[in-house]
């Protein structure tokens, strides 16, 4: 038994449930003008963005697919003044809230390094959007429960930090007493603290997150299960935290 969670239809992309061959959504390969022109193209923001990432062929399809619908997903959940896109890479996950979410003041994309497409990504997203400059704030280190640039009720969120990261992650979000959403990967058996019934019954990814379920209950959150499409990854299961009031 996997990961996979109930597969749903695509919110952000709502032309993608239309589509015959689903191949490319999980495509590695990068997005360009072809799915641009195919099927993204358009006048609105998202459009102008995405005609942008397009042009500069700088990220992979999957992962603007997923960041997207990710995004769609938590954001009415999550959002907040102050947020962190934990293990964040390229950074999309933080640029899209800083774009779309009026609400949102700043957002801190946080990795231990940060590689050269992430300052490309931004430029050409406040190209579009430039009212997200005064918002990003780049930070190069290790995450933790310790780090300075902690502010409390921020909200943590994070799109397949890798294994146990993924649980650093609700740790520090614990600690900033914020909203949290993730989107695991990597489920790393050996960390599963589960009982072995439910990890012999369930799966041990399943049981890990049933595990990640009542931590956060016992530290005051309201959950939610939800899920991104299964045709972008077959590592879809969205877990939110809303802090009880």
């Amino acid at each position: 038994m996997n990961a996979l969670a109930p597969d749903t239809k695509f919110l952000f992309f709502p032309q993608l449930n239309q589509v015959e061959d689903d191949s490319w959504l999980n495509s590695k390969s990068t997005f360009g003008p072809p799915q641009y022109e195919n099927f993204f193209s358009g006048e609105t923001l998202q459009g102008k963005f995405l005609k942008e990432l397009a042009t500069a062929q700088l990220l992979p399809i999957k992962e603007v697919l997923e960041c997207f619908e990710y995004f769609a997903q938590i954001r009415k959940h999550v959002r907040a003044e102050v947020m962190a896109d934990l293990c964040c890479g390229h950074g999309l996950l933080g640029v899209i809230f800083a774009m779309f979410e009026k609400s949102v003041d700043k957002v801190y994309l946080v990795d231990m390094v940060e590689p050269p497409s992430r300052q490309h990504l931004i430029e050409l997203a406040i190209s579009v959007a430039p009212w997200i400059e005064a918002k990003i704030v780049n930070v190069s280190e290790r995450i933790s429960v310790e780090s300075e640039w902690l502010e409390e009720g921020m909200a943590i969120v994070s799109a397949h930090a890798c294994g146990s990261l993924t649980d650093l992650c609700l740790d520090i979000a614990c600690e900033t007493k914020g909203n949290v959403a993730i989107l695991p990967c990597c489920y790393p058996k050996k960390k599963c603290s589960a009982p072995l019934a439910l990890q012999n019954n369930l799966g041990f990814e399943l049981a890990f997150d049933v595990e990640r379920t009542y931590k956060l209950e016992r530290a005051g959150y309201h959950i939610r299960w939800q899920s991104i499409p299964a045709a972008i990854s077959p590592m879809n299961r969205v877990v939110i935290g809303k802090k009880k009031s």
